[in-house]
């Protein structure tokens, strides 16, 4: 108990303290955000704002664990694990944002370079399962828990890669509006907190993750000073992995990051309607861009929105938040 109560401190501590952190970054940083010239035209004039501010929340979340694991019993295998999966997603997103740093674009990588560093990450994530203990896998709706012993070792690398490869881009695809990811990923976690309420480090974990989102959001929300990068953006991915895969809930991860998912899918949608039909399902992808005021020059099947950011942000915030409450309630039900 006085663990739980440390990292509820934390979390409220931290509040204030990324907040002035990500302000702080933003001065200092020299890093500044370019902006893809197929974009919203609106979003020209956030070229130049501070980016690459996800460290701050990441690297808190660390000193936070520290401080736990100190006046606790030390690192489990299943913080490890959460914290193992936050610094692959980062650590790919860093490099991405160097890149694209250096070449003074909004590319880093390619595609196709980014998935394959991930997946070869996820796979070396497989080594740590043996070190889980007896961890069930909840099935959504249902009663039914699945032992990871009783899973081929081939379909749980699978899994593994899948899900952390998905989870840190889904993230990143998200992070296009002001505070969107940020909050998004937030609601997720509060979702997931009573998922892992029987493992005090998972949740001690989830608790400093949900105070320093929600300092960075102080930061990052409408007009940002600073955004996430892709270094914060596939770091948070990573976190929201890690703590779904060891806490059991990794099959109810695609309803808890609901959002997420949506958004991952009206990029896969719009990319087959242009490549099978020439012609686009949305305005712009992913979704919030086709919700977003203003017009394109291409035809498009979908009518979109006419909304301004703010709102496009509060509103997917909603749709974020229900899609937790569901995920909570296939938890609930079984």
């Amino acid at each position: 108990m006085e663990g739980l109560t440390l990292a509820l401190l934390l979390a409220f501590a931290m509040v204030p303290a990324v907040a002035g952190a990500s302000s702080a970054f933003a001065r200092w940083g020299r890093a500044g955000q370019y902006v893809r010239p197929e974009g919203p035209v609106q979003h020209a004039a956030k070229a130049g704002t501070p980016t690459m501010g996800g460290i701050v929340p990441l690297g808190t979340i660390l000193v936070g664990a520290g401080v736990l694991w100190g006046a606790g019993g030390g690192p489990t295998w299943a913080a490890g694990f959460v914290l193992a999966a936050t610094a692959a997603g980062a650590g790919v997103g860093l490099l991405d944002d160097l890149r694209s740093q250096r070449r003074r674009t909004s590319c880093g990588f390619f595609p196709h370079q980014t998935l394959l560093i991930q997946a070869a990450l996820g796979g070396a994530l497989f080594a740590m399962v043996p070190f889980l203990g007896d961890l069930q896998l909840a099935v959504p709706f249902s009663s039914v828990r699945v032992p990871l012993s009783a899973i081929p070792w081939w379909a749980l690398s699978l899994l593994m890669v899948v899900a952390f490869v998905a989870t840190a881009n889904a993230v990143n695809l998200t992070d296009g509006l002001d505070g969107l990811a940020t909050g998004a990923w937030v609601l997720a976690l509060l979702g997931l907190l009573p998922m892992v309420g029987g493992k005090p480090d998972l949740v001690g974990l989830c608790l400093l993750g949900i105070g320093a989102g929600a300092g960075f959001l102080w930061a990052n929300a409408h007009p940002a000073h600073v955004f996430l990068g892709n270094v914060g953006s596939m770091g948070l991915g990573g976190f929201l992995f890690g703590m779904s895969f060891a806490g059991g809930a990794v099959f109810l991860l695609p309803l808890l990051g609901g959002l997420f998912v949506v958004e991952t899918l009206s990029v896969i949608l719009q990319v087959a309607s242009y490549k099978l039909t020439g012609t686009r399902l949305l305005k712009m992808s992913p979704l919030h861009h086709h919700l977003e005021a203003g017009s394109v020059p291409w035809r498009h099947l979908l009518p979109g929105q006419e909304w301004p950011e703010p709102k496009v942000v509060a509103r997917l915030w909603i749709v974020a938040g229900a899609f937790a409450l569901l995920g909570v309630l296939a938890w609930i039900a079984g």
